[in-house]
């Protein structure tokens, strides 16, 4: 199988599939309720468009219900990973600078730093077991 190319997409387009992600195939309205919830405001035809947008760049299906539900076709994990060497060329290869603007973007969750310790943990057991053989 050929290597994946990263797609563009707008932050839009990301929040879209973020919804999807978390609740699953929606169809328009909800979709467009789903945000309104959240307190954004954004047009009923901008969803449509940028649903339609996303099932054009192969990452959304269209059923052929009425009203058609959308899903996601990728997790959330493949799509990162869709970016991962875009991400490895930007930084050069060191990925430390990438981290810390992230990390002084915004508060981290108690339950984000956890995962990020036990990252490390988990590359510092690796180093040293690499160091004894």
């Amino acid at each position: 199988m050929g290597k994946k190319t990263a797609v563009k997409l707008s932050p839009g387009e990301l929040e879209l599939l973020d919804v999807l992600w978390n609740h699953g195939p929606r169809t328009i309205a909800e979709v467009h309720r789903t945000f309104t919830e959240r307190g954004r405001s954004i047009g009923y035809p901008t969803v449509q468009t940028r649903l339609n947008r996303l099932v054009d760049k192969g990452l959304v299906r269209k059923n052929g219900q009425y009203p058609a539900q959308y899903e996601a076709l990728l997790k959330p994990g493949e799509m990162s990973g869709r970016y991962l060497d875009l991400i490895d060329n930007l930084c050069g290869g060191n990925l430390t600078p990438l981290m810390v603007h992230l990390a002084d973007k915004r508060d981290l969750q108690p339950s984000e730093l956890d995962v990020l310790r036990k990252i490390i943990a988990e590359h510092e057991k690796k180093e040293k077991k690499n160091e004894r053989l």
